[in-house]
């Protein structure tokens, strides 16, 4: 009866093992960044910088949206 209960934790400890290392990736990978070839041309400062934001449930119309902010100190609109 021993046996088979430490068998039975044995086999219990082994497989929740085998599928933690499994099913949890030890390693996150991503995308690499690359270089636009238009990377050369830019020179000075941006005029605008484009943000990407999630909508969130209760708040606004609850849709994503591209926002362009002004990022130029010379603009008018710049805050």
């Amino acid at each position: 009866m021993k046996l088979r209960r430490l068998m039975s934790t044995l086999y219990g400890t082994l497989m929740s093992s085998f599928l933690a290392l499994v099913l949890v990736p030890s390693h996150v990978f991503s995308d690499e960044t690359c270089m636009s070839p238009y990377m050369a041309k830019i020179v000075g400062q941006e005029d605008y910088v484009y943000v990407w934001t999630l909508g969130q449930v209760g708040t606004g119309d609850e849709q994503d949206k591209l926002v362009t902010i002004s990022v130029n100190p010379a603009s008018p609109h710049y805050w």
